[in-house]
C-alpha cells in the first residue's frame, strides 16, 4: 500500500454560510465519519496544515482583494456575492485552506508521503486574481503551484480539475504561462456557472496551448471521462512530462449532485484518480496532490473521496465500458485540431 497523507484541520468548520447553503461544514464532517466507520481512517496519517502567509497569497490575488476579505470579516462579514458569504472566521479558515493545499504538496515533495489528500474547505478554483465568487476566496490550488514552484524550483505541473463548473479562477491566475498545464472538464458553460471554460479559451501569450477547456454537455458519464482521459489528458501528460500532478477534484459532477447534470460516479473518480497516479509514478516519481473543490451532496461526497483515497492508498479501480457519447467524441476530435499546433498528440 502507498503511504497517503490526509490534510484536515477542525478550523475547517468554522466558515459558516447562511442556513441552506450547499457549502456547509458538513461535507468535511460526514466524509471523516464514513472513513472512520469503514476503517479508513486509522489507516491514514492526518496531517495539520498553517495558515498561508499574506506573501503567499500575493503571488496570485491583488492586494486589494485580500484586504477587503480581511476587512469584511474584521466586521462581522457579509455578501460578497448572491452565492458567496463570508462570516467573521473566514479570511482566517480561507487562508488556511490554502495553507492545507500547500501542506498536501509538501509532504509529497518532501518524500514524507507518496501522495496526499487535502480535505479543505473553503474551495478555491472560482476565485480569480481579484476576485472572489462561487463559494471560493483565494485559490488554494493556485497559491499552493506558485509557493511550490518558488521553493523547490518547479518548472512543469500539471493540473486537471474535474469539478462540474469550470476552473475560471485557476485558468485566470495561470491563463499566460505554460509552467503550469491545466485541464478543466466540466458541463458546457452555455448551461452552468460560471459562463465560461469554452474550447476556444486556450491561453494567452506564451501560455497559448496550456490551457485545455473541455466543455461535456448534461449526461456525460463514466466512460466519456474515462474516454477523454485517454484521447487527450494522458496524452499530453507524457509530452509535457510535469514534475508534479496536482487533481482539483471537484465531485459535484457526480450523477446524484444537484448542482449538475453530470453523471460520473465514485467507480468514475477512483478509476481517473488511478490513470493520473500511474502517470504520475512513471514520470514525476510518484507525486500526487488530490484537493477537494466542490460536491455538495453529501452522501455522494463522501463516498466518492474514499473512492478517491483508496485508489491513492493502492487499490485497483475497476470501471465497466460503455459506448462512448457521439457528443463527447466530437468535442475530443476538435480539441484534438487546436491542440496539435502546440502538442505532439495525435
Amino acid at each position: 500500500m502507498n503511504k497517503t497523507a490526509l490534510i484536515y484541520h477542525e478550523d475547517y468548520l468554522k466558515h459558516k454560510q447562511p442556513e441552506g447553503h450547499p457549502e456547509r461544514p458538513e461535507r468535511l464532517t460526514e466524509t471523516l465519519n464514513y472513513f472512520k466507520e469503514n476503517g479508513l481512517l486509522e489507516k491514514l496519517t492526518i496531517v495539520k496544515p498553517e495558515i498561508a502567509r499574506r506573501e503567499d497569497l500575493l503571488r496570485v490575488h491583488n492586494r486589494e482583494l485580500i484586504d477587503f476579505i480581511e476587512n469584511l470579516c474584521s466586521v462581522g462579514g457579509g455578501f460578497l456575492d448572491s452565492d458567496t458569504y463570508a462570516c467573521e472566521d473566514t479570511y482566517y479558515v480561507a487562508r488556511l485552506s490554502a495553507g492545507g493545499v500547500i501542506k498536501a504538496a509538501e509532504v509529497v515533495m518532501e518524500g514524507k508521503f507518496d501522495n496526499s489528500f487535502a480535505l479543505i474547505r473553503p474551495p478555491g478554483h472560482h476565485a480569480t486574481k481579484n476576485k472572489a465568487m462561487g463559494f471560493c476566496y483565494f485559490n488554494n490550488v493556485a497559491i499552493m503551484i506558485r509557493y511550490i514552484q518558488e521553493k523547490y524550483n518547479l518548472k512543469r505541473i500539471f493540473l486537471l480539475d474535474w469539478d462540474a463548473h469550470a476552473f475560471n479562477g485557476t485558468m485566470d491566475i495561470f491563463y499566460d504561462t505554460r509552467d503550469v498545464l491545466k485541464i478543466s472538464i466540466h458541463q458546457d458553460p452555455r448551461t452552468l456557472f460560471p459562463g465560461t471554460g469554452f474550447i476556444s479559451q486556450i491561453g494567452n501569450g506564451i501560455g497559448e496551448g496550456y490551457t485545455v477547456n473541455i466543455p461535456v454537455p448534461a449526461g456525460t458519464e463514466n466512460s466519456d471521462y474515462i474516454y477523454i482521459l485517454n484521447e487527450i489528458v494522458i496524452p499530453l501528460i507524457r509530452n509535457y512530462k510535469p514534475e508534479l500532478i496536482v487533481i482539483s477534484a471537484g465531485q459535484d459532477s457526480h450523477r446524484d449532485d444537484s448542482l449538475s447534470e453530470l453523471c460520473l460516479t465514485e467507480e468514475g473518480y477512483a478509476k481517473m484518480t488511478q490513470m493520473l497516479k500511474n502517470e504520475a509514478n512513471e514520470l514525476c516519481r510518484g507525486r500526487l496532490v488530490v484537493e477537494l473543490e466542490g460536491g455538495y451532496n453529501l452522501e455522494s461526497l463522501k463516498k466518492s473521496n474514499y473512492a478517491i483515497i483508496n485508489t491513492l492508498r493502492g487499490t485497483e479501480a475497476k470501471i465497466s465500458d460503455k459506448q462512448v457519447k457521439t457528443s463527447v467524441s466530437e468535442i475530443v476530435r476538435s480539441l484534438k485540431n487546436i491542440l496539435v499546433n502546440y502538442h505532439s498528440i495525435r
